[in-house]
């Protein structure tokens, strides 16, 4: 991708999220990993990576499924690594995440755009692995190994504000759950806030791809919290595909 038109999809990255989450602040979370080794430590940002299967139809249909690694937490406004703030994630244990979605794709799309998606169903869920030994054996279907002993820590099935934008020169998208829920395991990793609650918004930045057969698109995952009122914390895949999408035929 050339800078120019990396510039630009940089900057429509940036104002699709303002949208979606226009007073964005970093906010302290505390989780306990004492069961793996650590201690309960404060941090403000999730990190990873994602690789995520786009399927079109040819009836103006799409269905996405995506397997998320997530391990790096960061705090002080982002700027200190999970070294740096005392967490074993990563070293002693794993965070992982799967997202799946459907919806339609419209021709000429909104806000200016060549074609726009949108999806009218979809879920999040969030996993700890502590045996770091789970991986993606196939991530359209979500087919995962060695994943007997992982934990669910919380999960969302209702999708609300999302939109898909395709340009010319590539594309920006942002799909937002809300009603994310932690389970009880999940409530005795991340201790403080209470009570815990979540807007997931998965948005990104990918390279031009056909709306037709199946696209493999990779890129980077991180979440923050922040202050909103009975919402607590906003999850957001970025920079998703920069030079890493390709087509694979169905």
């Amino acid at each position: 991708m050339k800078i120019k038109t990396l510039v630009k999809s940089l900057a429509l990255t940036a104002g699709l999220a303002a949208t979606f989450a226009s007073h964005a602040d970093f906010l302290d979370f505390q989780v306990d990993e004492s069961p793996y080794g650590g201690e309960v430590i404060t941090a403000d940002k999730l990190n990873g990576g994602f690789t995520e299967i786009i399927t079109f139809d040819d009836e103006g249909g799409f269905m996405v499924s995506a397997f998320a690694s997530m391990n790096q937490l960061f705090g002080n406004d982002g700027t200190a690594n999970s070294s740096q703030i005392g967490s074993v994630i990563g070293a002693n244990y794993n965070l992982y995440a799967t997202f799946t979605a459907t919806g339609t794709v419209m021709t000429p799309g909104a806000m200016g755009s060549n074609s726009s998606l949108s999806a009218q169903t979809g879920s999040f869920t969030l996993y700890l692995d502590p045996e770091q030994d789970t991986s993606a054996l196939d991530v359209e279907s979500l087919t995962l190994s060695n994943n007997s002993d992982d934990l669910v820590l919380g999960s969302s099935n209702s999708i609300g504000s999302n939109v898909g934008l395709l340009f010319g020169f590539g594309g920006v998208f942002d799909f937002m759950f809300n009603e994310f829920e932690l389970t009880q395991q999940g409530d005795t990793y991340f201790v403080s806030p209470k009570p815990f609650y979540m807007f997931v918004n998965v948005d990104g930045d990918f390279d031009t791809i056909p709306l037709e057969g199946q696209q493999t698109i990779t890129g980077d995952v991180s979440a923050v919290f922040i202050p909103e009122p009975s919402t607590l914390a906003i999850l957001a895949l970025g920079l998703i595909g920069v030079g890493a999408t390709r087509r694979r035929k169905c």
